[in-house]
């Protein structure tokens, strides 16, 4: 089994808990799609469940998609053990894997302005409250 992490073609993967943490990044194309399935070959056996975080994912290519969708339903890795973490995972899905939506870590990664104290809050507890 693998230990730390190892990074190819905007996708990233590393073990915890005994599950397979897979991170992709930029354009879904099918240099990653296709690593992707080299990933899964590679490692389904080592693992419980696999989860494939694809928040970071800019813009999937429909050819891309499809093709790994046919290597993911071929390649036998149990529909069930593949979690997708974020909404791209709608689209790469195949009957019996799940994707999750997890809404604030969704917000930071879209950089969206996070609450900055002002000083005039009711109960402000950063001591730059004014009075």
């Amino acid at each position: 089994m693998e230990h730390g992490t190892h990074a190819s073609h905007g996708l990233s993967h590393y073990f915890s808990h005994d599950n397979l943490h897979i991170v992709l990044d930029g354009q879904f194309e099918q240099i990653q799609a296709d690593t992707l399935m080299e990933v899964l070959r590679g490692n389904q056996e080592h693992c419980k469940r696999i989860f494939i975080d694809v928040r970071r994912v800019a813009h999937s290519q429909p050819s891309a998609v499809t093709s790994f969708k046919s290597s993911l339903r071929l390649q036998g890795v149990g529909p069930e053990r593949v979690y997708f973490k974020g909404n791209l995972g709608f689209d790469l899905a195949i009957n019996g894997n799940k994707v999750l939506i997890v809404k604030k870590e969704d917000a930071i990664l879209r950089h969206e302005k996070k609450y900055v104290c002002k000083g005039n809050c009711a109960h402000c507890t950063c001591g730059h409250h004014h009075h």
